[in-house]
């Protein structure tokens, strides 16, 4: 008998993955490293920090022994929430490494643009790069996306309730107001358009058209992006809807890891503060990082630089000394953020000048096949054959 196997899909050409340019990124990484040097010079002209060659006494190795594992589960769990999509069943296989090499990379394209808006097409390159379809590589960024931020949405909320309302300041209850008033409209707007396209678009198109968007191309840049929007977003719709039909507690455990990879997030900065040698309560401190990640996590500068500096000055500012403060903040950056950047960089580097053999060179292309019209595959042995040779 004739095995059934899953249709061939094309690849998209390496212009549906556009990077960011050599200039932009460039640029980007020159603002990150400008705005982390202001924000630690502004913490200690604010903070006038003494006594900095004391710390070293207080340092504990132990706990920075501790870093090392809580760094490989940052990286593997925000690998394993793609892995989780790309399992070789609803969307072709992509390995837990791979996954991973493209959340690298996504942690540089976010360092060094603002608003972290490279972040993205680096990471859906890396997918391309290894076989997966780009629409399939948003779809998960979609999905992963919202629960994001219903993560940190809610557990800012949480936060703001069970923290002293002293600890923070009168100051900071307007800023988390809005914060979550914004915060809870992206995420309304994505759930609306996953679920009900028409009513998600019919709120971004006016939204979209009152920027002045500057294009001397026709049609306009804003009507390219939404004739786009308008196109991908019935594709979208439909793969988190067959998600829903046969795969629904795919959705909890997306949010599961999501719970998990940044509860390693704030014991990372937690085990940063001990490691300083500073006994600080462990309920309060992450309950204040659950509020600063909150308040930094769509800051306009590369990779939150100078906005995630001061914004520990701020809050921390109760918990620890001064020499202590700064330090931390060094260490937390570089072991949270700028060290993921220069492991991403080099990936992103490597594909970029790997050769493109395996990208479907030479192949015709062919109209790529909706999520909900695809068969499963018979088994696991034939689906890995063919999304390889994909």
């Amino acid at each position: 008998m004739k095995k059934e196997v899953a249709p061939r899909m094309a690849m998209p050409s390496a212009e549906a993955v556009p990077l960011p340019s050599q200039r932009a990124l460039s640029r980007g990484i020159q603002g990150f490293i400008l705005f982390a040097i202001v924000g630690i010079l502004v913490g200690v002209w604010w903070k006038r920090p003494e006594n900095l060659a004391r710390l070293a006494i207080h340092f504990r190795w132990d706990f920075a022994a501790l870093l090392l594992p809580l760094l490989a589960a940052d990286y593997i769990l925000g690998g394993l929430r793609y892995r989780l999509f790309f399992d070789g069943t609803m969307m072709p296989r992509v390995s837990l490494w791979d996954c991973m090499r493209s959340n690298w990379a996504n942690i540089f394209g976010g360092a060094a643009t603002p608003f972290q808006t490279g972040g993205g097409p680096a990471h859906l390159y890396i997918l391309w790069r290894c076989g997966a379809r780009v629409s399939d590589g948003i779809l998960a960024s979609i999905v992963n996306f919202g629960a994001t931020l219903i993560f940190l949405l809610v557990s800012a909320i949480a936060a703001a309730i069970l923290l002293p309302h002293d600890l923070l300041g009168a100051n900071s209850i307007p800023l988390l107001g809005t914060a979550s008033i914004v915060v809870g409209c992206i995420v309304g707007l994505v759930l609306l358009t996953l679920l009900f396209p028409n009513a998600g678009l019919a709120i971004l198109r006016p939204l979209l058209r009152g920027f002045a968007w500057r294009s001397r191309r026709e049609p306009p840049l804003r009507e390219r992006f939404l004739r786009l929007l308008e196109s991908e977003t019935q594709r979208f719709q439909d793969g988190f809807r067959w998600i829903l039909r046969r795969r629904p507690w795919l959705l909890g455990v997306v949010l599961l890891t999501t719970l998990l990879l940044f509860s390693n997030k704030y014991v990372m900065g937690y085990v940063v503060a001990r490691t300083l040698g500073q006994n600080v309560p462990l309920g309060l401190f992450i309950g204040v990082q659950i509020i600063q990640l909150f308040l930094i996590y769509s800051a306009p500068t590369p990779g939150a630089s100078g906005v995630a500096e001061l914004s520990c000055v701020w809050l921390l500012g109760t918990m620890m000394p001064t020499e202590a403060l700064l330090l931390y903040v060094v260490l937390w950056r570089f072991t949270t953020t700028v060290l993921g950047a220069i492991i991403g960089g080099a990936v992103l580097l490597h594909e970029l000048h790997r050769e493109p053999a395996g990208l479907g060179a030479g192949r015709t292309e062919e109209p790529e096949v909706p999520i909900r019209d695809r068969p499963e595959p018979r088994n696991q042995r034939e689906h890995l054959v063919d999304a390889q040779d994909v």
